[in-house]
């Protein structure tokens, strides 16, 4: 009997051991299950941002090229016809002051991929609420750079047509 006693307690402790690295392994399964499920989520953040990137860069580029051609417009119209004008040469500061418009939103979209590229090095408690506003201060210069040429769009019609 005495050794079915310590039988019994042997496996009785093989069944605890057990029961611990049971809980060990389910731990680590979870673990490993939270880590794939964060860098998932950076991930899917990561491609957003480069979506976000891609689609401003489309939107500027149809902008530039919209400004070039009121330049030439703005040109041609400010020489023909050639006795009367339909508006001064100086008109065509506008859409060029546009362009320029665009080319500093370029350089300051640069400047905030540049402080989201240091994101393992940030101070969570400044630098995402100064990121927040940069996105923020873009997106309201992009809205300007659109209806700065819509309105250069129209002023062209205008006087094209009156």
């Amino acid at each position: 009997m005495g050794e079915n006693k310590e039988t019994n307690e042997i496996l009785q402790q093989i069944l605890k051991l057990m029961a611990k690295n049971e809980v060990r392994i389910d731990t680590k399964e979870r673990m490993s299950e939270g880590d794939g499920l964060i860098k998932k989520a950076e991930k899917e953040g990561e491609d957003a941002a480069n979506k976000l990137q891609t689609i401003f860069d489309r939107i500027h580029d149809k902008l530039f090229t919209i400004n070039s051609i009121l330049i030439a417009l703005y040109i041609g119209f400010a020489k023909f016809p050639a006795d009367n004008p339909l508006f001064s040469l100086w008109y065509v500061l506008l859409p060029i002051g546009s362009i320029f418009y665009l080319v500093y939103i370029e350089i300051s979209q640069m400047s905030i991929f540049r402080h989201a590229s240091q994101r393992m090095n940030w101070n969570f408690s400044t630098d995402v609420e100064k990121y927040g506003r940069m996105i923020n201060r873009q997106n309201l210069k992009s809205l300007l750079a659109w209806i700065i040429t819509i309105l250069l769009v129209i002023f062209l019609a205008i006087k094209v047509l009156i």
